[in-house]
């Protein structure tokens, strides 16, 4: 069952690929190579998250399943959750609860709730140190891969997410083989707060409304990467 959740793990980050991998719309990314948000008006040292509610149904993922089994609760209690770093560069982990026994991230209790999630989201980062090489190499945060890597943008009181997702170019035909960008789009509330108010999607032009929160929360370290766009810039010439 740990294989399965080791699974889960790698794909919250995102899945290799197999074949011809394509990039799209990077005459669409925001300028990676003199971008700063050092004087800008939010709070760096830390991650931003959003809280939601996922409603599982049948075949729910392992130890969620258990749960639900045993409280008769489906509802289970998710973290979005965005680093931004002073250059503008972005690592995104999404839909983090408190009970599923990730990889990176075992610990004595789990929980459906968001305390717990934020928990997993810290012994996150204290895996990615490891003194074990696998343990290390395996909770890196992909540093090689563009899935769940963005970038960000501040001008006045607006913010702008562009992130990568992973996914088939064709869905019949195709593995996980393509790179699509994705921009969130939202106003700064205050230095450790926004809302993000829509989401617009390259791959077909569709742009939907949103209202989701993101808040602050600070933390001692950050997913120790370097900023991708920077380290593979000739990839976005």
């Amino acid at each position: 069952m740990k294989y399965k959740i080791f699974i889960l793990f790698m794909v919250c980050f995102t899945i290799n690929s197999c074949g011809i991998f394509k990039t799209h719309h990077k005459d669409k990314l925001i300028d990676f190579e003199d971008n700063s948000l050092t004087e800008k008006s939010l709070k760096l040292n830390g991650y931003y998250f959003a809280e939601s509610e996922f409603e599982y149904g049948e075949n729910s993922p392992p130890f969620i399943d258990e749960y639900i089994e045993k409280t008769g609760i489906n509802k289970i209690k998710h973290l979005s959750v965005l680093f931004i770093y002073e250059d503008g560069f972005v690592v995104k982990i999404g839909r983090i609860n408190g009970l599923s026994h990730y990889y990176c991230a075992e610990k004595d209790n789990y929980d459906n709730t968001y305390e717990s999630a934020h928990k997993t989201i810290e012994l996150m980062l204290k895996s990615q140190n490891s003194i074990e090489k696998r343990t290390k190499r395996i909770c890196g945060f992909r540093p090689d891969d563009i899935g769940s890597k963005g970038l960000a943008q501040i001008e006045k009181d607006s913010i702008k997410i562009q992130l990568y997702r992973i996914e088939m170019q064709n869905p019949t035909k195709d593995s996980f083989n393509s790179a699509y960008l994705y921009e969130l789009n939202g106003i700064i509330k205050s230095d450790s707060s926004f809302v993000i108010k829509s989401e617009t999607e390259f791959r077909t032009n569709e742009i939907k409304s949103e209202n989701k929160i993101f808040e602050f929360r600070q933390t001692e370290q950050k997913p120790n990467v370097q900023n991708y766009f920077k380290k593979k810039k000739n990839r976005f010439k």
